[in-house]
């Protein structure tokens, strides 16, 4: 016997959580959201219209996430654009002062890390 009338939790706080960059919150909302579809898919009972309402969501997620993903790798481009310029001159004020690279300069001495 198929449970047609189980009650379903609303895709709509995974759109908020996406839409206002809570991506950890909303990873957890798509996994809680997996396992309430496989028990759907398991009993049979997943509609057309839920898989619908499913498909729309992962597609406008997928474009929301490849929007920022694009917004941040140009803010990295930039940054890294930035980083050179600076570079370039503090490299030149090391050549006005004489032959070699100062290793005491606290300039020399910075190192710059990223993590994604």
């Amino acid at each position: 016997m198929h449970d047609r009338t189980m009650p379903r939790h609303s895709l709509e706080p995974i759109r908020q959580a996406v839409s206002s960059g809570e991506l950890a919150r909303a990873h957890t909302l798509w996994n809680e959201a997996a396992t309430e579809l496989a028990g759907e898919f398991a009993n049979v009972s997943a509609s057309e219209a839920r898989l619908a309402e499913v498909r729309e969501l992962v597609e406008w997620t997928r474009a929301v996430v490849m929007c920022e993903r694009a917004h941040l790798l140009a803010e990295l481009k930039g940054l890294e654009a930035g980083l050179r310029v600076m570079t370039g001159y503090e490299l030149g004020h090391v050549l006005e002062d004489g032959p070699g690279f100062d290793l005491d300069r606290p300039s020399a001495r910075r190192i710059v890390a990223a993590s994604f």
